[in-house]
């Protein structure tokens, strides 16, 4: 479109009459006349900053400075009064992420978003390849994955492709676990070693690795945890099961394992005590989100408003469908869709021990929904939040995004959560039963569980009933108690009350 049919358009009739529009630039009506059109399409009245970015769209950083200037130059002229929200759009201008290479990260196909999700769920994921950044910390108690015998690491890569067992019965173990019988294999061959004798699984060697590490464990601050020492020995127990070692290992191993799972069960783990020492709960965790949220209005920084729209949603949606760690990183369109007016989760739970993820579907309360949408809008106007939702769903967006566009790492969830409460992400699913129970009694249980992803008590009992809810069971089981004397007292009154009229009625006649 040329710049006289632009200027007859009704929009532009009466502002060619101003005083100084005749030494306006044919280019900065074009980018005004276009950016027009969106907020009229929009009906946006009083474009917001986020509402000039979303027309910005994906042009490069130049293109959007030269934008910005052009609409200055226009408004400065027609309509002075939106300068200052031009101006805080350039002082708070967002560089356009470059986009990350498709890598094959995501589980069962071809990579189609962005999502960053943690290295073993890599389709050509190599257990013994070095990291590909230096690791925080360096190696002290254990070896490099490349320093293992050449049999173990061809056994690890086999596991970490799916391959069967050498146990015929044995199931393949899923990538955690695969990446977890690296680690304690690297540290067993580290002990072994510093002692001089041979990396390879044997009883002297079971026993002198079990021992050291007990013995480090006990210093500790929190002391000996046997679950701790029950995951190292199960490591290399199912290790030793799918590559075949002498049945001596094996049993050897499960001798352990089945004394430090029977201490285990005898230990109360640390997600209670970290509970009881935060006092946190899903009501409170939800409220703690409704005031990140409320507070985003009076904070003036952009990127802080978006942290916090960021982490009020960690918060909300979570407390409602506590996932874990590895299957928390949503992703627009893929795990998150929005249907019948409402969000939905549909994403495959990797349980630690099973090789196939399950199924796993929950749809959102509107009340936890809310907080997606005002991370979707971020600054923009309510008006375009359609728009932008169908944007996310089609671009298959990660929902966690830093300031910068560049999508969040696997840690971001775990840490922001864990920053904001004083809680590991994982303590979600022992509030989520606890809090069920306390307002629902025993059938709180079968009514968490949906949202927690487990099929049966069992593992509820033992993982995630706290102290909380066995001292409120058993509250409940004494008033019943008391409640069921109070009736035979009152049934035994009425009883004597009644013999003794019949008595007194037989005396008559």
């Amino acid at each position: 479109m040329n710049i006289q049919d632009i200027l007859a358009r009704p929009v532009w009739k009466r502002l060619v009459l101003l005083p100084g529009f005749a030494e306006l630039s044919a280019t900065s009506i074009a980018t005004a006349d276009s950016f027009f059109d969106f907020i009229v399409q929009r009906n946006l009245p009083s474009p917001s900053v986020g509402d000039i970015h979303n027309w910005l769209g994906d042009c490069t950083s130049f293109e959007r400075t030269l934008r910005i200037d052009q609409l200055q130059e226009i408004f400065a002229v027609c309509q002075p009064a939106f300068l200052p929200v031009i101006r805080e759009t350039r002082q708070f201008l967002v560089p356009v992420p470059k986009p990350i290479a498709k890598s094959t990260t995501s589980v069962g196909g071809p990579a189609k978003s962005q999502a960053l999700r943690p290295t073993y769920e890599a389709l050509d994921w190599d257990p013994i390849a070095p990291p590909l950044r230096r690791p925080p910390k360096p190696r002290h108690l254990s070896i490099p994955p490349v320093e293992l015998p050449e049999a173990y690491k061809s056994d690890l890569r086999r596991a970490a492709d799916g391959l069967p067992a050498q146990e015929a019965e044995m199931q393949v173990p899923a990538r955690s676990i695969v990446k977890r019988m690296r680690e304690k294999l690297c540290q067993y061959a580290w002990f072994t070693g510093h002692l001089g004798i041979d990396s390879e699984l044997s009883l002297a060697g079971i026993d002198g690795y079990l021992a050291d590490l007990k013995q480090r464990l006990s210093r500790r601050p929190h002391g000996l945890r046997w679950a701790t020492l029950r995951g190292s020995a199960e490591a290399l127990l199912v290790f030793a099961r799918y590559s075949g070692v002498t049945p001596e290992v094996i049993q050897h191993l499960k001798n352990y394992y089945r004394e430090f799972e029977d201490r285990e069960n005898g230990q109360k783990a640390l997600k209670f005590f970290a509970l009881a020492r935060t006092g946190n709960s899903t009501d409170r965790i939800l409220d703690m989100a409704d005031n990140l949220l409320a507070g985003v209005a009076a904070e003036e920084r952009p990127k802080k408003r978006h942290q916090m729209r960021n982490a009020a949603t960690i918060l909300a949606v979570f407390a409602n469908a506590p996932l874990r760690n590895a299957s928390a990183q949503l992703v627009f369109g893929e795990t998150l869709f929005w249907e019948r007016d409402e969000w939905v989760i549909r994403t495959r739970i990797q349980k630690t021990h099973a090789r196939r993820p399950e199924v796993f579907q929950f749809p959102i309360h509107n009340e936890a929904g809310r907080f997606i949408d005002a991370l979707i809008l971020n600054d923009a106007s309510a008006a375009l939040l359609p728009t932008l939702r169908e944007k996310l769903l089609r671009e298959k967006r990660q929902l966690f995004v830093l300031f910068d566009g560049y999508p969040a790492a696997a840690s971001h969830i775990p840490r922001i959560f864990q920053t904001l409460t004083g809680n590991s992400f994982t303590t979600l699913r022992v509030m989520n039963y606890t809090d069920a129970n306390i307002h629902h009694g025993i059938e709180g249980t079968s009514l968490a569980m949906p949202s927690a992803h487990h099929s049966t008590v069992k593992t509820v009992n033992k993982h995630y009933k706290d102290d909380v809810v066995l001292a409120f069971h058993c509250e409940k089981l004494r008033g019943r108690r008391l409640q069921r004397i109070e009736n035979d007292r009152k049934d035994y009154g009425d009883l004597k009350s009644a013999l003794e009229s019949l008595t007194v009625s037989n005396t008559k006649l």
